[in-house]
């Protein structure tokens, strides 16, 4: 127990909750409250409780109530662990693939909002549409219609375009959840035209444009290939020029702001002796100069290397690294933690960023280099505790590049998150994110500072 709490009329309430016994600690607040003894601790707590036997109204109407007193950081995180932050789109759906436009404004994403296949449920086997919200005047536009799958959504430079896949084939998606593979399409913001540029025999994984807009560059198997490389599209000739060949299998393709430079990991080697070269071997980092098309090793797959971005000036990598046998299976894989390393191209020196004590993914830098959010769970978990997603109590983090210092931006207590991608102006993360027994809400954390009162307010009513 917290030592403020040992002489404090909190203290049986506290105990309580401590002993995760939620009724008797509600009914010892609201005694409290009769006896005229308030303060915002009580409220919350009070929210708390209610909020862990699922008594949203009840937990709303106290945390209303704690907005009466002057409240800490402290206590203005704790609600916030129970409201989440701005909710742009609503835990009722399934949203995913978050994606900001260069100036901020607007961010891009797919939302899961009828039960296309006939299940009875809505979810990430559903078809998606394509929403832009415009977070300066808080308005949905409805973009892409959810008749097909549509995944993967990416702004172009200067947000005149969207880049999507979609699932368009004749054969129907059935309850068993299984997609063809899709198409990639542009859509034309200013006439809503849309047009297909490469059809489904092209295996797609990733997807991004060029700085300057010109090109689409992605990843796929092309047809009759047996690996996948990294190739682009001129949109002006419609010509395709190999960028990696797909000699071996390659993806994860990250182009520097200049355009010059092409990041990627590939899968080279039989790391696991099984006799093939596949994704389940170890994966290294490589950066090709796009002008002398030289290949550079970042990192070698002695390891397991995953997810790599450069900076926004080009001169540092972030990724995924796995070296150390951290569930104790006696194997070396993906089910293990991932440490976050930072290589300099000018030093040409590696460095730990973050330890791989936690889990960690989705790493994305932050507009000015100095920092990169990604997503992690820093609370101890129960090993013998049913796990329903892979994602279930993963917060989001903020760490400074250059001291290692690591806050949090997103709790981990009560609910999953993922797919974080930061603002380009740096002044808020988008994130899809869920509590136990709700969809995937998508919502917008600050990263200038913690939301006012009125903010405050409008979370606790709208969220819960």
């Amino acid at each position: 127990m917290d030592l403020k709490y040992l002489f404090s009329p909190l203290k049986q309430g506290v105990q309580l909750m401590e002993e995760e016994n939620f009724p008797a600690a509600a009914e010892f607040f609201n005694d409290l409250i009769l006896k005229d003894v308030r303060n915002a601790d009580i409220y919350i707590r009070l929210g708390i409780c209610n909020f862990r036997m699922n008594r949203l109204h009840e937990a709303k109407g106290a945390l209303l109530k704690s907005l009466d007193h002057e409240l800490s950081d402290a206590q203005v995180t704790s609600i916030l662990e129970l409201t989440n932050w701005r909710m742009l789109c609503s835990y009722r759906f399934f949203n995913g693939s978050p994606s900001f436009s260069n100036d901020g404004r607007y961010l891009a994403y797919i939302s899961a909002r009828r039960d296309t296949n006939g299940d009875g449920k809505i979810n990430g086997q559903d078809n998606c549409g394509i929403y832009i919200v415009d977070l300066q005047k808080n308005q949905e536009q409805y973009v892409v219609a959810d008749d097909y799958y549509n995944s993967m959504v990416v702004f172009s430079p200067r947000g005149d375009r969207l880049a999507y896949l979609s699932d368009r084939t004749a054969k129907a998606v059935k309850a068993t959840g299984k997609h063809d593979n899709p198409g990639l399409y542009i859509l034309e913001m200013a006439t809503g035209r849309e047009t297909q540029i490469l059809d489904t025999s092209y295996r797609i994984k990733y997807i991004t444009f060029s700085p300057d807009g010109k090109k689409i560059l992605f990843s796929c198997w092309r047809p009759a290939d047996q690996h996948s490389g990294v190739y682009s599209m001129d949109f002006a000739t419609g010509s395709i020029d190999t960028l990696v060949p797909g000699v071996y299998e390659t993806t994860f393709p990250s182009i520097s702001a200049s355009g010059d430079k092409l990041l990627y990991s590939s899968w080279r080697r039989d790391t696991n002796g099984d006799g093939v070269v596949d994704v389940r071997d170890n994966s290294g980092i490589y950066l090709k100069n796009l002008a002398t098309a030289s290949e550079t090793v970042i990192c070698s797959d002695d390891y397991n290397n995953t997810f790599p971005v450069l900076s926004p000036d080009g001169m540092k990598v972030l990724y995924l690294s796995v070296r150390r046998d951290t569930n104790g299976d006696g194997k070396l894989n993906s089910l293990d933690n991932s440490g976050i390393y930072l290589y300099d191209l000018i030093k040409r020196k590696e460095r730990l960023v973050v330890e791989d004590c936690s889990f960690n993914k989705f790493i994305n830098f932050s507009p000015d280099g100095k920092a990169a959010v990604f997503l992690s769970n820093w609370d101890k978990c129960d090993d013998a505790r049913e796990v329903h997603d892979f994602f279930e109590n993963k917060g989001i983090y903020m760490v400074d590049i250059s001291s290692r210092k690591v806050i949090q931006i997103v709790s981990d207590r009560y609910y999953g998150s993922r797919s974080p991608v930061v603002s380009p102006q740096g002044n808020y993360v988008a994130y899809v994110s869920w509590r136990k027994d709700t969809n995937r809400g998508l919502y917008l954390a600050y990263l200038d500072g913690p939301p006012d009162d009125e903010e405050l307010r409008h979370l606790i009513s709208n969220n819960l």
